[in-house]
Parts: C-alpha cells; sequence; structure tokens
C-alpha cells in the first residue's frame, strides 16, 4: 500500500473559509498554480470553482484532512453540506464584501456561495454579485494566474493579456443603515443557518415562493429600503429561467428582498400571523377559487414542506372554491394537501349515515333555499371530502348516495350566501372527529345486516296495542295510502342505519311527495310510550345481529364550539311552546317556527320528543278488542275451562256473561287451548272423501253439492272448512281461469300478471304492442280502444307485477319501458309464451301488429306535438291571464253566482263538488293573478269555533272577487260557453 505524503508547507484554514480559498491560498503557499495544486493533490481536474465546496466526496476531504495535517472532520465546515437546498437557483459565481476580503487577506468565506447571502452584517453593507472591472461574476472558474496576481483580485480571461485583474478589495463598499430590513433579515437567515435542520425546511420553502414573490411583491414593500434597492428590483429579471431552461442567478439585492418578504411566514412559530402575512400577499394577485397561489407551478406548490403548504392553504382559505376549502380543511388547523395515497377520507365512510345527525342538521341547515332530505344527504357525502387525494364531486357523492343530484357545490353556496361561512368549519371538524375518534357505530356493516323489514305486522300490531295506540290500517290491494306499519318499518330502518328513503334502491323508499309528508308526520305522531317500545325493538335488532353498539350516536356540539352557525342546538327550544302551539292551538308547524325563531326541521324534531296524552279507547276499537283477548288469555285459561265448560257443563255464553269477556272472544279462546266448541244443531252428516272428489276434482261449487245433498250451501261451507280445505272465492273467483296455476318454469313476471287474473293475457299483449308507439294515445287508437281503458289496463299489470314498467310520454320524450318493463318484452317475445298467449286470446281479442307504416307515421305525429305555452294576455283587463279547464270553469261559474260574497274553500267545494286538491291550488293560483284577495279569520271568529277540550284548528282564508278579477271570469265564462 502507498503511503499518503504530507505537505511540507502548510498553513492553518480561517474560520468561515471556504475550501476553495484555503485551497487557492496552499497553492500560493507552495508556489504552485491553483490548478497544478490540485493536481499534485489527487484531485480531479474541476472548471467550476462551486465544485470544490459543494461535490467533493467525504473520502476526499478525509484524505485532504491527513495530507495538510488538521484534524479529522475539520474540513467538513469548509464545504457545503451535501443536502443544502439550493433548488434550481444553484449560483456558479460567488458574492462578495471587499472590506471583509481586504481583512483577510484575500482569502474567501464560505456562506458567501450561498444563494440566500446577500449582505454583510458585519460591515451593514449589501454584497457584490459580479466585478466591479469587468462586470462578470467573480470565481466562476478556477482562479488562474494565482502566481502573477495577489489573492482578492479578478483573475478571469484565459491569457495573461486578457485577465481583468481588478483589485476585488479596492470595490465600493454598499452601506447600509444599521435598522435596514435587508440587514435584519440577513441576520435572520444566519441565525437560521446555525440549525441545519430548520435552515434547510425554510430555505427550500423559499426556493418554491420565489417566482410567486418575485410577481406578488410590489412598490410600497420595498419604498422605505433606499433608491439602490428600489433601482435594483425594478431591474430583476421577470422571466426567471434563460432560454436554455436554466434558471436566472438572483442579485443580491432581490434575494435580500425576496427574504425580507418570505422570512415572516416561514420562520415563525406564530401560525396566526404567519397565516395573516400570507393572505395580505395573496389578496394582490390571486385569482378566485384557486389553490395554488398565482405565479406559483404546481411542481413548485407540491415541493413545499407540509407546514408551509398549511400556512398558504389558511391563508386563501376565503379565496379558493368552496369544495376546495373543505377538501384541504382550509379554515381549521388541519389544513394540509391530501397525499396520493391517503385513505382516510375512505375509510371515513363506515362511520357516516347516508343523512346527516338530526342535531347537526339544525345546526348546520341554512334557514331558506334548501330541502331539508337533499341538504341531510348531501352535508353526509360531504363528510368523505376532506383529505380527498382528487377533487370529483360526483365521485365522493355515489360513495354514500348515488341518487344524490350533483349539488356539493350549490348546497355550500347556499349556506355560504346565508352569511355562515363556519358552515364549512364544521363539516371539516366533524370529518376530523371521525377520522381522530372514530364513532361507536358502523353505519356501512349496520346498511348491510339490518333487514328492510325490522319489524313484523304481528309485532308492529303487538306492540301498539301494548302502548295503548293504534296500529293503523293494514296493507293490501285497496290501500291507497302507506299504512302506519309501513312507516313504522321505514322509522326503524332509518333509525338503526341513517339511511336515506329517498333512495330509489332502498326498499322502503319513499315513492311520492304524499307518501314523504305522511312519513314525516309519523314521528311526530308517536307518543312516548310507542317511540321507547320501538327503540327497545330496534335495541333487539341489534343484539340479534351480534352488534354491540348503541342505537344511536352523534358527534358532540364541541365541533362546533366558537363557530357561528345558522341553527342553534337541537336542545334549545320550549317543548312546552311547541306543544301549546302544534298541538293545543293545532297552528301549522311553519308558524311555530317562525314565531319561536327556528327552522321548520327543527320544529319537526322537536315534535318528536313532546310528549301525547294516551287515549281513551272503547271496546270495539282494535286497542279495546286486544284487551279484551289479553284479558281473556287472563282469565280463560285451561284448567277455568276444563273446570266450567267440560266439568260443570256451562255453555260459551254464560261464561261469557259472568267474565265479562265477548262470546265471540271466549269461543276464540277455548279453540287456541285444544276444546271442541259445541254447536246447537247436529253437525250434517258428510262423506269427506266424496266431498273432496266434487269440490276439488270435479270443480262444483258449495251451491251445486248442497242442492243435491239437499242442505244449505252454507253447512257445505262449513264442512269443508272443517276438514281444512280452502274455500274458493265466491262469484267471478271461482271460474277455472281464475284457479288455474301457470307452469313455474315461465318468467315470473309473466305469471304475476296472468295468475289470478280475468284478462292477464290480454293485458300483456296490449302492453306489447303499445311499448312500440310514443304514447298510450297513439297504441289506444291503433287497439281501437279508449286511451283510459289502456292507461287503467297498464297500471293494473305495473300493480300485478309489483313496479314500474315504463316512464310515460311527455312533451318532446316517447314513452320507454324501464328495464324491468324491457325485461318483460324479451319474455313475452319468446315461442313459449307467445303459444300461451295466442292460445288464452280469443281471436277478436287479438289485433294484428301494427307495420312501420302505422309506426312511423304515429312516431310523424308526436313529434308535432308542442307545448302550448303561456295564454295570450288580456288586452284591457289588469290581471294576469290563466288557462281555463274544465274545474276551472265550473269554479269560475260558482264565484260569478256571487260576485260580492266573501267566501272560504269548503264553501266552494261544498257547492261544486270539486275535489279539494283541486279547489285550493286554484284560488290560490287566481290570487298570485290579480283576480281574488285574501285575507285571514280575524282571532274572535277563529276561537269561537274551538271544540271544547280542544283547539279551533287551522284558521280560514276568506277570497273576495276584485273588480278586475269579476271582469275576467265574466270574459271567460262566456267565451268559453260560445266555444
Amino acid at each position: 500500500m502507498t503511503e499518503t505524503r504530507v505537505l511540507p508547507l502548510r498553513m492553518p484554514i480561517l474560520d468561515g473559509e471556504g475550501l476553495d480559498s484555503w485551497l487557492e491560498a496552499m497553492s500560493r503557499r507552495n508556489g504552485l498554480t491553483f490548478s497544478t495544486f490540485l493536481r499534485v493533490l489527487g484531485l480531479s481536474r474541476h472548471y467550476l470553482t462551486r465544485l470544490l465546496v459543494s461535490d467533493l466526496p467525504v473520502s476526499v476531504l478525509r484524505e485532504l484532512e491527513v495530507r495538510t495535517g488538521l484534524p479529522a472532520g475539520r474540513l467538513d465546515h469548509a464545504v457545503i453540506d451535501s443536502g443544502f437546498p439550493f433548488s434550481p437557483r444553484r449560483q456558479r459565481r460567488c458574492r462578495f464584501c471587499p472590506q471583509c476580503l481586504a481583512e483577510r487577506e484575500g482569502r474567501w468565506l464560505l456562506k458567501w456561495w450561498l444563494p440566500w447571502t446577500f449582505a454583510c452584517t458585519v460591515h451593514q453593507a449589501m454584497l457584490h454579485d459580479t466585478c466591479p472591472g469587468c462586470g462578470e461574476g467573480v470565481r466562476v472558474r478556477l482562479p488562474g494566474h494565482t502566481l502573477r496576481f495577489p489573492a482578492g483580485t479578478c483573475t478571469l480571461g484565459s491569457r495573461l493579456a486578457s485577465v481583468c485583474g481588478t483589485d476585488l478589495t479596492s470595490a465600493k463598499l454598499l452601506e447600509l443603515d444599521s435598522d435596514h430590513p435587508l440587514l435584519a433579515a440577513q441576520r435572520r437567515v444566519d441565525i437560521l443557518l446555525v440549525g441545519p435542520s430548520t435552515a434547510h425546511t425554510v430555505l427550500a420553502d423559499l426556493n418554491q415562493c420565489t417566482s410567486w414573490l418575485m410577481h406578488t411583491i410590489d412598490g410600497n414593500d420595498i419604498q422605505a429600503m433606499g433608491p439602490v434597492v428600489r433601482e435594483q428590483w425594478h431591474r430583476r429579471p421577470l422571466a426567471t429561467r434563460t432560454p436554455a431552461d436554466r434558471a436566472k442567478p438572483l442579485g443580491a439585492v432581490v434575494s435580500g428582498v425576496i427574504a425580507h418578504a418570505a422570512l415572516p411566514f416561514l420562520d415563525t412559530s406564530d401560525e396566526t400571523f404567519a397565516a395573516h402575512t400570507l393572505h395580505v400577499l395573496r389578496a394582490r394577485h390571486d385569482t378566485p377559487n384557486k389553490v395554488i397561489p398565482r405565479g406559483m407551478t404546481a411542481e413548485q406548490w407540491s415541493q413545499l414542506s407540509p407546514g408551509t403548504q398549511h400556512r398558504f392553504l389558511h391563508a386563501g382559505d376565503q379565496i379558493m372554491g368552496a369544495l376546495d376549502r373543505i377538501r384541504f380543511s382550509s379554515s381549521t388547523p388541519h389544513a394540509r394537501v391530501p397525499e396520493p395515497g391517503d385513505h382516510s377520507a375512505s375509510a371515513r365512510i363506515r362511520h357516516v349515515p347516508q343523512l346527516l345527525w338530526p342535531g347537526w342538521t339544525v345546526r348546520l341547515m341554512p334557514r331558506e333555499g334548501m330541502q331539508e332530505n337533499l341538504f341531510r344527504g348531501i352535508a353526509a357525502a360531504l363528510l368523505l371530502l376532506p383529505g380527498e387525494p382528487v377533487l370529483r364531486a360526483r365521485g365522493v357523492t355515489d360513495r354514500l348516495g348515488p341518487h344524490l343530484p350533483n349539488a356539493m357545490t350549490l348546497t355550500l353556496q347556499r349556506a355560504l350566501k346565508s352569511g355562515h361561512p363556519d358552515v364549512l368549519t364544521a363539516l371539516c371538524n366533524l370529518a376530523h372527529h371521525l377520522d381522530d375518534h372514530g364513532s361507536p357505530i358502523d353505519y356501512e356493516r349496520r346498511r348491510r345486516l339490518v333487514p328492510a323489514a325490522p319489524i313484523s305486522p304481528d309485532q308492529w300490531r303487538e306492540l301498539c296495542f301494548r302502548t295503548g295506540t293504534q296500529p293503523g290500517e293494514q296493507l293490501n290491494n285497496k290501500t291507497t295510502q302507506a299504512p302506519r306499519y309501513l312507516n313504522a318499518q321505514r322509522y326503524l330502518n332509518q333509525l338503526l342505519t341513517g339511511s336515506d328513503l329517498t333512495d330509489p334502491r332502498h326498499p322502503l323508499v319513499l315513492r311520492s311527495a304524499p307518501d314523504r309528508s305522511r312519513y314525516f308526520a309519523f314521528p311526530p305522531s308517536l307518543t312516548l310510550d310507542q317511540r321507547d317500545a320501538l327503540h327497545q325493538h330496534a335495541i333487539g335488532i341489534l343484539h340479534d345481529l351480534n352488534i354491540d353498539e348503541p342505537l344511536t350516536w352523534e358527534p358532540p356540539q364541541e365541533c362546533a364550539d366558537g363557530l357561528d352557525l345558522p341553527g342553534r342546538r337541537l336542545d334549545d327550544i320550549d317543548l312546552e311552546e311547541v306543544r301549546r302551539i302544534v298541538i293545543t292551538e293545532q297552528r301549522a308547524p311553519r308558524e311555530a317556527a317562525r314565531q319561536l325563531d327556528t327552522t321548520l326541521t327543527h320544529i319537526r324534531f322537536a315534535l318528536e320528543q313532546v310528549p301525547r296524552e294516551p287515549r281513551e279507547w272503547g271496546r270495539s276499537s282494535s286497542v279495546g278488542s286486544w284487551r279484551l283477548h289479553q284479558q281473556a288469555k287472563d282469565v280463560l285459561t285451561a284448567g277455568f275451562l276444563q273446570r266450567e265448560y267440560v266439568d260443570r257443563d256451562k255453555t260459551l255464553t254464560r261464561i261469557a256473561q259472568e267474565t265479562g269477556i265477548p262470546r265471540h272472544i271466549a269461543v276464540v279462546q277455548a279453540r287456541t287451548l285444544g276444546f271442541t266448541v259445541r254447536r246447537t244443531r247436529k253437525p250434517f252428516p258428510i262423506d269427506e272423501t266424496w266431498l273432496r272428489e266434487q269440490y276439488l276434482t270435479h270443480k262444483r261449487s258449495t251451491l251445486d253439492i248442497a242442492e243435491e245433498l239437499g242442505t244449505e250451501d252454507e253447512t257445505v261451507r262449513r264442512r269443508l272448512k272443517h276438514l281444512n280445505i280452502p274455500l274458493r272465492p265466491p262469484g267471478v273467483h271461482s271460474r277455472t281461469i281464475m284457479t288455474a296455476k301457470i307452469d313455474t318454469s315461465l318468467p315470473r313476471d309473466v305469471r304475476s300478471a296472468v295468475e289470478g287474473t280475468l284478462h292477464g293475457w290480454l293485458r300483456l299483449h296490449r302492453f306489447q304492442i303499445a311499448m312500440r308507439f310514443p304514447s298510450l294515445d297513439s297504441a289506444a287508437h291503433h287497439l281501437k280502444t279508449e286511451p283510459n281503458a289502456l292507461v287503467t289496463q297498464c297500471k293494473r299489470l305495473e300493480r300485478d307485477i309489483g313496479t314500474r314498467l315504463f316512464a310515460r310520454a311527455a312533451f318532446g320524450r316517447p314513452q320507454q319501458p324501464t328495464p324491468r318493463g324491457r325485461r318483460l318484452l324479451r319474455h313475452l317475445e319468446t315461442d313459449r309464451v307467445q303459444a300461451l298467449m295466442t292460445t288464452s286470446l280469443p281471436h277478436d281479442h287479438t289485433p294484428a301488429p301494427p307495420d312501420d307504416h302505422v309506426l312511423e307515421a304515429a312516431h310523424a305525429k308526436f313529434q308535432t306535438r308542442r307545448n302550448p305555452g303561456p295564454p295570450t294576455p288580456f288586452d284591457d283587463i289588469a290581471v294576469e291571464r290563466i288557462r281555463v279547464t274544465k274545474p276551472t270553469l265550473a269554479l269560475l261559474h260558482d264565484l260569478l253566482a256571487r260576485p260580492q260574497q266573501e267566501f272560504y274553500g269548503a264553501e266552494v267545494i261544498a257547492r261544486t263538488g270539486l275535489d279539494p286538491g283541486t279547489v285550493y291550488p286554484k284560488l290560490k293560483r287566481l290570487e298570485r293573478a290579480g283576480w281574488l284577495t285574501s285575507r285571514l279569520e280575524d282571532d274572535a271568529t277563529w276561537m269561537s269555533r274551538a271544540t271544547p277540550g280542544r283547539g279551533p284548528g287551522k284558521r280560514r282564508t276568506y277570497y273576495t272577487l276584485t273588480a278586475e278579477g269579476h271582469r275576467a271570469a265574466r270574459h271567460e265564462a262566456q267565451h268559453r260557453n260560445a266555444a
């Protein structure tokens, strides 16, 4: 191994001196040129001086220390750390202070190579960027001619005759006042450089903010810095890159101004002050609804440290779009840019219900301009937005509610226009609370496991009777309104899962506006006992599913501490006042909201907590009947009946009289316990085998069998019941076509449409033909039937199958089958179904399918239809003209018969026989058009109508025909009569 030789002539390295300066001094000491000396040391040939202080390997530094007799690690302080954030503005030249250079006999400081060293705090002067003689940067290349020129001389030039030779120590000192802002900025940078880790972060961020600050700093910021600084700043290169796409170096003055502007928000622990400073700067040139400041590239933005990005987001909170403000949580201490692989927003979905929690709905929902269910769905979806790596509003909404419209931005704009921007902060706080603390409820699991029908009809009836309430009507084919049982299912399902019942995918979906109104009225109608019983039933469901969670939960109200929100806390309302206004006085909840200065949603949720007085039920009511059945179970036990009915031979009639239990209930209880109920007459003997053969095999009616046996029809029916033979329905239901069963291998929808119906095949055949036409009207014309009859048949077909089969035609939009309808049409095209249809339909009921010419004419006629548009205004009558239909004409005739009389809606309904759903909207329409005026019933008359023990009900609205309205009504009546 070759032994390392130690240099004979050596000299110490000065404090703060750079390696390049020390090596140059050593070369002069040894009488060698700089390049020759480097070759002697075994260093590779460098053209750029800066590489000696920034790119030398550690092994080379250790070898130099050995050869020069320096302690190990000494040269680490003479070079720039390899991780120093030069960024794109890596300087090829070295700045200098002439006075320092003179005092150090031409030895150069290491920190002069740093891009953010721009002033000398010792001599209170700006550093020079270039040689005052040749105007070029100094020490760009290795100093040449070191044996001919003293240290501290500009040796730029390839030949001796062309060397600049300017004495840099004699350059003019660019003095600054002791309190100059640039000197303060330089001192701040010097303090930063003492701690490398902090300095690297701050200076790296300063590099990325440079181009933005060069376009943001204006003349007012440098007005007090002196004319030299102002001149140099105005001469700064706004195009920060060369044609070769290399970053242009900045002068000392420009670097100082940028550092002076940036350090207040980069080098501080006061987040509020930093955000305020950035907000002032961003407000000058930023484009609204932009996250990245104007003048900063996306690459520069992505390279900022998380802390600086947080400050930029917090400062730009009022500038960014509403969705970005939530996505970045810019108004909260959690403001940050989401990482591409961040899955916190996706993991949050299991903690979020489809509808926002009731308490937070009341607090966050604007008082006007938003539908409650839509706001709750959108607000819940917005909880998935904070921390979302990519802004895709539709994608975020689809995770929780694909049925919701793309209304995130509109919802937030309504909140901002209502004067409550803190709604955005509250949503962010809720999301971060779920991230930090989670939720005791896994809504995603509940939506998957909780059954769509969480309570059976028998359980519902039992629950209602046990709490002394009415279960409501039963669901059947004749029910036109959703029964209370269905709304109880919806209430429990929504209570357990937080589901949105307007979601078409939900099996208990609200199908219409009246259906929605009835469901909203259901929770306030529950008594406290009934509500508690439903809650206990829900807890039982969770227990059966092995879900150990509370029934309901909401994030704590502390998430809104210090925020100005549009609503109050859910419990911040006087329940007694709500009870007085809505229940006692029977006034509308909207009036209660106006009087109590809150929202209709708040009143609706408050009504669920208002106790309802229990109602007294008679013996003939369903509740009274249930109580009698319960009494019968308690009194008429098996032992009691054995003793009184069997042993003592008492009749059930006598037992009923003695116990006070109706006889029919006693009969039911006796049969339930297995006792044979005696009848007054001996049963008529009928052979069981013969009866089964006649009734089941030969399909004979009970009347025919009774005539043959010489008995009554009811006797045969009772015998059939006793033998547990199901009775056929009387009348048409006993026909063969009504009792026949179709092969189960046929499609289910075809079987549902045909089995148990008279004209199922006819309806299927007409539906198949009608779907080829653009509307039911054109199809009815081809089928030679009335349109109303065809509409009724299609509705009956949809009811039998249990779903909607086609979307009705509208202006400019032909009718279209739904996916279920298209599947049914495909089934009808199969050969097997066609054969059954042909066999089942009489020949005269099977019209030929339409040919192409008929269909083309029908579609052409449909396309020519146009919306009639608004009616032509009156020429000389000062009211708005409305479209007069047949019901409107009947209403006008009634008003013309009493032109001066004041009236209310119920009077018109009684006189004309029109439907209330027609009369009241038309009266409101006539009032808006100026035909009528209205007033509310005065207090005295209103209260005089009150029933003793109850409120007076809703106030009447009295209407009067105006003079111009009378002229318009007379004109329309005459015009329509003449027509």
